[in-house]
C-alpha cells in the first residue's frame, strides 16, 4: 500500500499527546487498515496528523457561517462534476455515497452552492447528533443552504418518492450498522456491519450510486470530487445481490480514504463484528 504520510503541525502532536480522546480507538483503527503496510512510528503520525485534521475541522465549522459567498467559493474546487450530471441525466435520480472525509459538510455546501440550478435537489440522509443543539445548529445550516435533512430511520418512503422526482439524496456509509439495519461484508479486509439500504434503494429504483468525497489541501483550500458511478450488481438472488453491491460501496470508501488517510474519522468504531478465526 502506497501511502503519503502527511507532515503533523504541532498541534496535531500536543493533542495527540495531552488530549488523547479516543486514541486508543484511533491507533486500533489505523494498525487493523494499515499494520501490515506501515511501520508503528508511521501509525503514530498518522494518528497525530488526523488531531490536526480534527482541530482545523472544528475551527472551519466556527468560521464558515461568518465567511462571506464569496470568500466560500474560493475556499472550494469542486472536482469532475460531469459525474453526477452524467448520472442525473437518467431520470432516476442520483444516490451519492460519501463518508466523513475531510470537512465534508463545509465543502459540500460550498461546492454544490456554486452550482445554483441542482438547489433543492439535495437532501442529505443523517444520524441525528449529540446534543440535539448541535444537531439543531446543523440541520438548520443546511436547510439555509438549500439542502434538505432526511432521518436514517423512517425515511424510506419519503426517498422514493424523491428519487422518483429526479432528488439527489446523499448518503453517510461509512458508519456501523447493527444487525437489523446492515449486512456484514469486509471494509479494508475486516467484516464490518454496513448499511444495506443503499444497495436495496439501487436495486429497487435503478437510481446510479455516484461516490463523492472531499480533502484539505496544504493551504488550507477544500476539494469536492466526484467519481464515476458504481456499476451495480445483479443477482438472482436478492440477499446476495445486497450483499455484493453493499461490497462494492465499500471497496469504493476504501478507495477514497487511502489518498488522504488522515481525515477520515478514525475515533469512531467501525469495526464491532467479532473478527474471523
Amino acid at each position: 500500500m502506497n501511502l503519503q504520510i502527511p507532515d503533523v503541525p504541532w498541534f496535531g502532536r500536543w493533542l495527540y499527546h495531552l488530549v488523547p480522546y479516543r486514541r486508543a480507538v484511533v491507533l486500533g483503527n489505523l494498525r487493523r487498515v494499515f499494520g501490515g503496510a506501515v511501520a508503528e512510528p508511521d501509525i503514530r503520525r498518522l494518528a497525530q496528523a488526523y488531531y490536526a485534521h480534527y482541530a482545523r475541522f472544528l475551527g472551519e465549522f466556527i468560521r464558515f457561517p461568518f465567511m462571506s459567498q464569496k470568500r466560500r467559493r474560493d475556499w472550494v474546487r469542486v472536482e469532475n462534476m460531469e459525474a453526477p450530471i452524467r448520472a442525473h441525466e437518467k431520470g432516476k435520480g442520483i444516490l451519492l455515497l460519501t463518508g466523513h472525509f475531510g470537512n465534508f459538510e463545509v465543502s459540500t455546501i460550498a461546492g454544490i452552492g456554486q452550482f445554483p440550478q441542482y438547489r433543492g435537489l439535495f437532501h442529505f440522509v443523517r444520524r441525528p447528533l449529540n446534543p440535539p443543539l448541535l444537531n439543531d445548529f446543523v440541520n438548520r445550516r443546511f436547510r439555509r443552504a438549500g439542502f434538505g435533512v432526511l432521518p436514517k430511520r423512517g425515511s424510506l418512503d419519503n426517498i422514493l418518492d424523491l428519487l422518483a422526482s429526479g432528488a439527489i439524496i446523499v448518503y453517510v456509509f461509512d458508519q456501523h450498522a447493527g444487525k437489523g439495519d446492515g449486512v456484514t461484508v469486509d471494509f479494508f479486509g475486516h467484516p464490518a456491519g454496513t448499511f444495506k439500504s443503499l444497495a436495496l434503494l439501487a436495486l429497487t429504483t435503478g437510481a446510479p450510486v455516484v461516490p463523492v468525497y472531499s480533502w484539505r489541501e496544504p493551504d488550507g483550500r477544500h476539494v469536492l470530487r466526484f467519481e464515476d458511478e458504481v456499476p451495480l450488481i445483479e443477482h438472482a438472488e436478492v440477499g446476495e445481490a445486497i450483499r455484493l453491491n453493499t461490497r462494492s460501496y465499500n471497496a469504493a470508501l476504501e478507495r477514497m480514504l487511502v489518498r488522504h488517510p488522515e481525515q477520515w474519522i478514525w475515533m469512531h468504531r467501525r469495526w464491532k463484528v467479532p473478527a474471523r478465526r
